[in-house]
């Protein structure tokens, strides 16, 4: 039987800077998320503590508790986790840490295992001749001494980071190709992105009609999820990204790259915010989500989706737009759960879309030819077709597409 997973939460704040009572809430969400029972939650105003991060009497006073773990908000040192497992014997978890536990509990795909590795690594690389050193304080350099052996660990690392992020490269070039071939096939490629927790799940099923596990609770979605759905007859497919959160390091978002690609390589984003949340988490959200696009290095147009409006009067709903005007200047209000908002929703993705240009292609008047062009309905908008000794097809639709059909028309006529 496995024992009780029990936490006590610990935050030092700034006493320089105005209390947040959010972020101790999101930690005690994350703790939740991760499975532990929250049997306590500690905060101090002071100046960083560089041997405990907190003082020492509130470390004393969350051992009280007796729990398997001690959950920092704050990141923590490898001098600062050795001193509080030496002092106090007690296992102790920052925030950074405790989502990557979350992201190990919910990796199920090999592309997400990969890429939670590598975020361990990538912690673990910087980090781990300190933590050795503290370790091994005290022995002596030389044949089999600490040095050797740290530099043994550290390369092993690096080693072991190197494979996986060849493999991740390996992925990412199969991604690229899928997204091209989609885009040939005369699909809009369209992402969800936003802070965790969000609503995007939700939102994705209630616009394609699907089934994705939605959950209340942060990091449901790790791995990218994509379903179809048709707007005015343009064939978008919709996918559901991992959630962004504040305060993560960069080398983190660097981890989650080849996931994350969905977002940077899309034709649109809508960026979605839980509009119940109160007026400045609201807008500490919005913040973190455009810094997070920015380091994805998103360049396509950005869609504000305002969700959860059916928790509001319209009141406070208009209050709350206003509030984040200057990040959201034209956002779409909807309610994934009861469906308002959906239709208005559609029409913009379209609106926002890239214009469909229309080409003009000729194919041989063969059955070869008669074949490609009945495949032409399923990528494009046929205006018109001539039929003589060449068909002379006008059509509307993406470039991608249109230059792969213009290629197979090509490669046909010179084969005949």
């Amino acid at each position: 039987m496995n024992e009780e997973k029990t936490a006590v939460l610990l935050m030092r704040e700034n006493p320089s800077k105005s209390p947040d009572p959010y972020k101790m809430d999101e930690l005690r969400g994350l703790a939740k998320a991760a499975g532990y029972k929250v049997l306590a939650e500690i905060k101090q105003r002071r100046e960083r503590d560089h041997r405990f991060q907190i003082g020492m009497g509130k470390i004393a006073e969350a051992q009280s508790y007796h729990p398997t773990k001690l959950i920092f908000y704050n990141p923590l040192s490898p001098s600062q986790v050795f001193n509080i497992r030496s002092e106090f014997s007690a296992q102790v978890l920052d925030r950074f840490n405790l989502i990557l536990e979350i992201f190990a509990s919910r990796a199920s795909t090999r592309e997400a295992k990969l890429q939670v590795d590598l975020a361990r690594l990538s912690y673990d690389a910087p980090q781990v001749r300190s933590e050795l050193a503290l370790k091994t304080r005290g022995e002596q350099p030389g044949f089999r001494g600490a040095g050797a052996y740290e530099q043994s660990m550290y390369h092993d690392i690096r080693g072991r980071m190197a494979k996986i992020k060849s493999e991740l490269k390996d992925v990412e070039t199969m991604s690229e190709d899928r997204r091209q071939k989609r885009r040939e096939q005369g699909f809009d490629l369209v992402a969800l992105a936003g802070y965790t927790n969000a609503g995007k799940s939700t939102l994705l099923n209630a616009l394609t009609g699907s089934g994705v596990e939605a959950q209340d609770q942060p990091f449901t979605t790790l791995s990218p999820t994509t379903r179809a759905l048709e707007i005015k007859g343009r064939r978008v497919l919709l996918t559901d990204t991992v959630g962004f959160i504040d305060d993560l390091p960069h080398f983190l978002i660097k981890a989650f790259h080849t996931t994350l690609s969905e977002i940077a390589e899309a034709d649109l984003v809508l960026l979605v915010a839980d509009l119940s949340d109160p007026a400045e988490l609201l807008h500490s959200k919005m913040v973190a989500s455009h810094k997070a696009l920015w380091d994805c290095q998103v360049t396509a147009p950005i869609v504000t989706v305002l969700n959860k409006v059916d928790r509001l009067s319209e009141g406070e709903a208009s209050m709350k737009e206003e509030l984040i005007r200057d990040l959201a200047p034209n956002p779409v209000m909807v309610s994934a759960f009861s469906g308002s908002g959906l239709v208005e929703l559609k029409e913009c993705i379209y609106q926002r879309l890239q214009p469909l240009q229309e080409y003009q292609i000729r194919l041989p008047n063969t059955s070869e030819g008669l074949s490609r062009l009945s495949r032409l309905y399923e990528t494009a908008e046929l205006l018109s077709v001539s039929y003589g000794e060449e068909l002379v097809v006008k059509l509307r639709g993406k470039g991608e597409a249109v230059a792969r059909l213009k290629i197979e028309s090509s490669d046909s006529q010179a084969k005949d």
